[in-house]
C-alpha cells in the first residue's frame, strides 16, 4: 500500500470532500456508473470530430493501442497541455471497438482540485470519469499521487500532464513524474504524446464555444521502458537518495516529451536542452 486510502482529504485548504473512490474493489454498481460516465463523455467528445467538422490526425496510433492492450505492465502516458479539454478530446483517437475492448483499463488522470472538484457533484462526476484530485502545492506525497501509484501497481493506466497546467510554452516537468516512474512495484512503460491545435477547437478563454473546420494533430512517440533506468539506479547507485533517483527519472521524462515536440516542429530546435540547462540543479543537492 502507498497510503492512498488514508483519509487526508480534509486537511488544510486542499481537497475538501470525502475521498470519492471506493476502498478496495469497486462494486458492480460503481463500475457501471463509471463506465457510463466515461462512455457519455467520450460520445460528446466525438461530436467535435463528427462527419469531418474537425479533423483529428494521429501519427503512429498503433504504438498507443499496443501499449494500452499490453496488460502485463503499468502504463503512463504524458502529453503537453495546451487546451483545457485536451483530455478527454484526445482519447477519441481510439475506435469504438478498441474503447469497449479496453473499457476496464481506461486512464486515471490527475486533475486540479480547485477546478474539477470544487463542488460535491463535480467531485462525483469527475471521479466517475477516472479523474483524481491533485492539490497544487501539496507535493509529491499527496493522496492523489498515492492513489495513482496504487493504480499503476494494479497494472493500470495513468495519464499525466507533466507541466502541471495549460501553457503555450514548455515548462519544467513536475517532480511527481519521477515518483510515478520509480515507485510502482513493476517498471512502467512511459509513452510520450504531443498534441498540436486542440486549442483551436476549444478556446482557453471565454467565450467557451467550439470552432469548426480545424485540424488537431496528435503524435505518439516511442515507448520508454523504465526497467533499465530503475535497475541501474537501484543496483549501481545505492548511495543515491530516493529524491535523487526521482529527479533523474523526471529529467529523462522531460527530455523524452520535449524532444518529441521538437520532432513535430512545434518546439524550436534546442528547446529541450535549453529548458534543461535553465532549471538544472546538481544531482548532489537532492540528498
Amino acid at each position: 500500500m502507498t497510503g492512498s486510502y488514508v483519509d487526508r482529504a480534509k486537511t488544510g485548504t486542499g481537497f475538501q470532500y470525502p475521498w470519492p473512490f471506493p476502498v478496495g474493489s469497486p462494486t458492480v454498481g460503481y463500475k457501471i456508473a463509471s463506465y457510463a460516465t466515461l462512455t457519455f463523455v467520450r460520445s460528446l467528445s466525438r461530436l467535435l470530430f463528427f462527419a469531418g467538422i474537425n479533423k483529428l490526425q494521429v501519427d503512429d496510433r498503433e504504438k498507443f493501442v499496443k501499449a494500452l492492450e499490453d496488460r502485463s505492465r503499468p502504463l503512463i502516458t504524458m502529453t503537453n497541455h495546451r487546451c483545457n479539454v485536451d483530455d478527454p478530446l484526445m482519447w477519441t483517437l481510439l475506435t469504438w471497438p478498441e474503447y469497449f475492448r479496453n473499457i476496464d483499463r481506461q486512464r486515471y488522470t490527475l486533475a486540479a482540485h480547485n477546478i474539477c472538484f470544487s463542488k460535491q457533484w463535480h467531485t462525483t462526476m469527475f471521479s466517475l470519469g477516472n479523474c483524481v484530485p491533485c492539490v497544487r502545492g501539496e507535493g509529491v506525497f499527496q493522496k492523489g499521487m498515492d492513489f495513482s501509484i496504487d493504480k499503476l501497481n494494479e497494472r493500470g493506466w495513468v495519464h499525466i500532464f507533466p507541466e502541471g497546467k495549460v501553457t503555450e510554452t514548455p515548462l519544467r516537468v513536475k517532480w511527481g513524474v519521477g515518483r510515478l516512474v520509480m515507485e510502482p512495484k513493476n517498471a512502467p512503460i512511459v509513452l510520450p504524446i504531443w498534441m498540436k491545435g486542440m486549442e483551436t477547437i476549444w478556446p482557453n478563454h471565454p467565450p467557451y464555444y467550439p470552432s469548426f473546420g480545424k485540424t488537431v494533430k496528435v503524435t505518439i512517440g516511442d515507448p520508454w521502458d523504465t526497467t533499465e533506468l530503475r535497475e541501474t539506479l537501484n543496483d549501481y547507485r545505492p548511495e543515491w537518495s530516493e529524491q535523487q533517483k526521482r529527479k533523474l527519472a523526471t529529467d529523462q521524462a522531460q527530455e523524452l516529451l520535449f524532444q518529441l515536440g521538437e520532432k513535430c516542429g512545434d518546439l524550436e530546435p534546442g528547446s529541450t536542452a535549453r529548458l534543461h540547462k535553465e532549471h538544472q540543479k546538481p544531482i548532489e543537492l537532492f540528498r
